[in-house]
């Protein structure tokens, strides 16, 4: 639902090394940015995701996130806060820049990679066993 906001020249804009995250650097176009919206939702389930916009001044919005990510394979917890600057044109987000604590980012996903070449999988949580009810 979010890329129906998006131009379809809309340039997306995560300032941490791709190589070090998958959905990093910057995408071009509106399927590119799904692309990279979607992997980060393959890797990570949002636990929390709180935006706050700070500023809106002409075609410029700023928004700070508080979020927690869990990932997926390894249950290893992302916790913390981004800027993110939109650009806006006739109504519709030309450019997104996402501006993460790098290092903290990069460190995590070090850790994860270590944690799935060793095999450190998270365990899903088992779910309570439903009652059979009778009929009435």
């Amino acid at each position: 639902m979010t890329t129906v906001l998006f131009d379809e020249a809309i340039t997306y804009k995560l300032h941490v090394l791709r190589s070090a995250l998958p959905f990093g650097g910057e995408w071009r176009g509106i399927d590119a940015c799904r692309d990279a919206l979607f992997s980060l939702l393959e890797e990570f389930d949002y636990l929390r995701y709180e935006p706050t916009i700070l500023s809106v001044r002409g075609s410029v919005v700023r928004a700070q996130v508080r979020f927690k990510y869990q990932h997926r394979r390894t249950g290893g917890i992302l916790e913390g806060t981004r800027r993110l600057v939109f650009n806006v044109k006739n109504g519709r987000i030309v450019r997104i820049n996402g501006y993460h604590d790098a290092h903290l980012v990069e460190a995590f996903m070090r850790l994860t990679e270590h944690r799935m070449a060793t095999r450190q999988f998270a365990k899903a949580p088992q779910l309570p066993r439903r009652e059979r009810q009778g009929s009435a």
